[in-house]
């Protein structure tokens, strides 16, 4: 618990001093390091949920709150969103790339993709506006 304490601390305060910015996606960063630990951690029973204090989906939300005017239920909700998009790409990416045949994109290209999907996200309003109809 005190290495996912010291992540969980050093990745918020990542993502409130850089608000709306990618936080990088090699495993040595402090977002792939946490990302490694929570999903280690979840997978195997443990529970990471913490009381309140400064964790990275609460930073992340209000980066949301404050760069994108969202109140503060939508803030967190987007926010726990994008993060679950961010940990899940960092575990399976190898995978990702492999079974989409991504490997002529380059990685570079996909991770900043992401970056910039995950900006659409925390700037769209909760509940959101009503999906597009399908093409055809």
């Amino acid at each position: 618990m005190a290495v996912f304490d010291d992540l969980s601390d050093q990745l918020a305060r990542a993502v409130s001093e850089n608000p709306l910015s990618g936080q990088g996606h090699g495993m040595n960063t402090v977002m792939g390091k946490w990302s490694s630990v929570v999903t280690s951690m979840v997978i195997g029973g443990r529970q990471v949920a913490r009381g309140p204090g400064f964790n990275p989906v609460l930073a992340m939300a209000g980066t949301l709150a404050d760069g994108y005017g969202l109140d503060p239920l939508a803030a967190r909700i987007r926010a726990a969103q994008i993060v679950a998009t961010a940990i899940g790409w960092r575990v399976f990416e190898d995978y990702l790339v492999a079974a989409g045949e991504l490997g002529e994109v380059p990685l570079a290209t996909l991770r900043e993709e992401l970056v910039h999907s995950a900006r659409r996200l925390g700037a769209t309003p909760w509940p959101p506006p009503q999906d597009p109809s399908p093409q055809g």
